[in-house]
C-alpha cells in the first residue's frame, strides 16, 4: 500500500480548503442576499459549524459545504501527518447544511438529517422518487421527492420533455406557515389553480408539513351559511 507523502497532504488540504471556502462564501452571499445576518466564529477548527445565519429573532447553525456531485456529505473529512480521517456528524453538530451546488451555481440549505442524500439539479432517467434542489433554496426541514412523470421524462425513449420541466422548475412551494393559513382561507383546488399544481401535490405539501386541513364539508357549511347572512 503506497503512503501519501507530506506532499500529497498538504496539496489535499490545499485543495479541499479551497472548495470549502468556495462553498462558504457563495452562502454568505446568498443568504445575505436573503435578508439574514451571516456571523462567522473567530475560531471554527472544533465546532460543528461554519457560519451562523439570523433572522427574525432565529439563529441557524450552518455547515457549508460544497457539493460537486450533489450528493449531500454527511461526514466530515480531513488530513495530517498521521493519514487521512473522516467523522461522521451527529444530529446536534449543526442546524441546516448550505450545499453549493457547482454545476448551476445555486445553494441548498436541507436540514442535517438530509445528510447523505443526493439532491438533483437535472431529472433522472428512472422511475425512482427523487429529491429536487429547488425545494430547498430555503431552510428545510421536510421535502417531498418528486417524481420523473413531473419533469416530462419518458421512459420509453429516455428523452425529456423540455417545456414540460420548465414549467414544472417555476412552481415555488409556500412554506409551512403561508400553506397554513391558505388551507384554512381557501379550497385546496383553488391553492392549487394558483400555484398551477394538481390537488394531489397540494395535499402531499399538507402531509410533509404535518397541516391540518379543514374537515370535509368545512366549504359547503361556510358557504352555507354566508348565504344565510
Amino acid at each position: 500500500m503506497i503512503q501519501p507523502s507530506r506532499g500529497f497532504i498538504l496539496i489535499l488540504l490545499h485543495h479541499t480548503k479551497n472548495k470549502a471556502d468556495i462553498a462558504a462564501t457563495k452562502a454568505i452571499a446568498d443568504l445575505t442576499a436573503k435578508g439574514y445576518s451571516v456571523f462567522t466564529p473567530v475560531v471554527c477548527e472544533h465546532l460543528g459549524f461554519d457560519l451562523i445565519a439570523y433572522k427574525n429573532g432565529k439563529c441557524y447553525r450552518v455547515q457549508a459545504k460544497y457539493a460537486a456531485h450533489n450528493t449531500v456529505k454527511n461526514k466530515t473529512s480531513w488530513a495530517d501527518k498521521n493519514g487521512c480521517h473522516e467523522k461522521k456528524y451527529q444530529a446536534d453538530d449543526f442546524d441546516f447544511y448550505a450545499v453549493y451546488l457547482s454545476d448551476i451555481d445555486q445553494v441548498i440549505y436541507p436540514a442535517i438529517k438530509f445528510g447523505g442524500c443526493c439532491i438533483r439539479t437535472t431529472p433522472p432517467k428512472s422511475p425512482n422518487p427523487f429529491y429536487w434542489w429547488e425545494d430547498f433554496t430555503n431552510f428545510t426541514e421536510e421535502a417531498i421527492k418528486r417524481t420523473y412523470k413531473e419533469f416530462g421524462v419518458d421512459l420509453t425513449t429516455r428523452k425529456v420533455n423540455l417545456d414540460s420541466r420548465i414549467h414544472t422548475r417555476i412552481v415555488e412551494k409556500p412554506t409551512k406557515e403561508e400553506l397554513q393559513k391558505l388551507v384554512w382561507e381557501r379550497p385546496t383546488a383553488q391553492i392549487a389553480k394558483e400555484f398551477g399544481v394538481s390537488d394531489k401535490a397540494v395535499e402531499k405539501w399538507c402531509k410533509a408539513y404535518e397541516i391540518e386541513k379543514p374537515p370535509r364539508g368545512y366549504w359547503v357549511k361556510k358557504a352555507y351559511a354566508k348565504l344565510s347572512e
